[in-house]
């Protein structure tokens, strides 16, 4: 009895260390925690939207819960990737019978992967009931079973790094425990609305083409297949969908309409749906900009809510069996109507006797643009033209002394007699 006694006491003693030490690491204020401690906490859900931040910008939780009359849940955490997006669909499947599943595509994050720290804080936030099934299933996955993974997942802070500022963190923890009472004490916990509206003029040539590594590998392909498959062996709905982003973004990605069609044919293959709002017509969704977006590709709370509500009435019509196709455009029709410029950028090159001013910009296929190049010198409060207008993009400047010059790039569209419609400036140390 004594020698049991022991390990007893050792084992609990074991315990207690670790969930001290397991307190400290990972930090307590990432968005998979946040998602994951709000999932637990819900009796019954209707409707799940399931992706990266593009899915909480744009279908935010209250908002779609308001607007549809059922229970959501919003399973979406920062650059979320497929093998995340696949643990929280299995786990929801596992839990609940939603009558649909949104999932938002994000070609930026799809192909990231970040399964540990997503799975930790699944872990974290479990029921104590439940941490048992979900840890041994867990450590005996696939991807886990024959690597070191597998028991790591008991020591989740071996892992991790010691906190660099004590006091910081332990306030950072109290502050989360706080914050996590009033939840449960039903006080508001909507988060502060975002009413940043995106500038045009100064984006640049920032877009998820230039950020994407557009490597769609049998693995994520695979993922995304599980997901489809999944939810078609459960009789739930998928709807796949592209949520508004800017013209820029879909205008500036080489192959966005290519991946619009392989999906779309992916999802029929399964029996889901796949949906790009990009290409919805006005009566279903109007798509504001800037008003509705706090960057290229992220809506701000003006934008949520207004897509909250048209996703409202398109889940409605399909309740109804009604054709939702012709809600939408074809790829050319959408790229017919931006004859406009989206924005325009400037890429300079210094040289040991000029600097080189690289422009271009992005717009419909039916655009010309033509572009007109200022500099302001180093000492000067006011800009010269270093070329007129041309439909040439580019200009050499000879920079005269060292220092640092700002640079500005007018553009419109060819017979335009506007001074410009967008531009960009930057600096140059020479």
């Amino acid at each position: 009895m004594k020698h049991i006694a022991k390990i007893a006491a050792f084992t609990a003693i074991f315990l207690i260390i670790n969930l001290i030490l397991c307190g400290f690491m990972p930090p307590d204020n990432g968005s998979s925690l946040d998602m994951w401690r709000s999932y637990h906490q819900k009796q019954s859900i209707d409707i799940a939207v399931i992706g990266s931040s593009l899915a909480s910008c744009a279908l935010p939780e209250e908002d779609l819960a308001a607007a549809t009359g059922e229970n959501v849940a919003l399973m979406a955490t920062n650059a979320q990737s497929l093998d995340m997006s696949q643990i929280a669909l299995e786990t929801l499947l596992r839990e609940h019978s939603p009558r649909y599943v949104i999932l938002v595509m994000d070609l930026t994050n799809m192909t990231a992967k970040a399964q540990k720290a997503f799975l930790y804080a699944e872990l974290q936030t479990d029921s104590w009931k439940d941490k048992p099934a979900d840890l041994l299933r867990y450590m005996t996955s696939r991807d886990n079973f024959t690597g070191a993974d597998s028991l790591n997942a008991l020591f989740p802070w071996q892992s991790g790094s010691w906190p660099t500022d004590w006091p910081a963190t332990i306030q950072q923890k109290w502050n989360a425990v706080l914050n996590r009472l009033s939840h449960r004490r039903g006080a508001a916990h909507a988060q502060p609305e975002d009413t940043t509206v995106i500038n045009f003029d100064t984006v640049g040539m920032v877009n998820t083409w230039s950020q994407n590594a557009h490597d769609f590998s049998a693995q994520h392909i695979e993922e995304l297949t599980s997901m489809l498959q999944l939810c078609q062996e459960n009789g739930t709905r998928l709807l796949l969908i592209s949520a508004p982003k800017t013209t820029l973004d879909v205008v500036s990605y080489e192959t966005y309409f290519d991946d619009y069609a392989y999906f779309k044919q992916l999802a029929a293959e399964y029996g889901a749906s796949y949906y790009d709002f990009n290409l919805a017509k006005p009566e279903l969704f109007e798509n504001k900009e800037p008003d509705y977006h706090k960057d290229f590709t992220h809506m701000n709370a003006v934008g949520g809510h207004a897509f909250s509500l048209s996703m409202a009435k398109f889940l409605a019509m399909l309740d109804a069996g009604q054709d939702v196709e012709s809600l939408f455009e074809t790829p050319s029709e959408y790229l017919a109507a931006v004859n406009y410029i989206t924005n325009v950028y400037l890429t300079p090159e210094v040289h040991p006797d000029k600097i080189l001013l690289l422009a271009g910009s992005y717009h419909g296929p039916s655009v010309q643009a033509e572009y007109e190049f200022w500099v302001k010198a180093p000492g000067e409060s006011e800009y010269s033209r270093v070329s007129a207008y041309s439909t040439r993009s580019w200009t050499e400047y000879a920079a005269a002394e060292h220092g640092t010059y700002q640079f500005r790039v007018n553009a419109r569209i060819v017979g335009s007699s506007a001074d410009f419609e967008r531009y960009y400036e930057c600096s140059v140390d020479f």
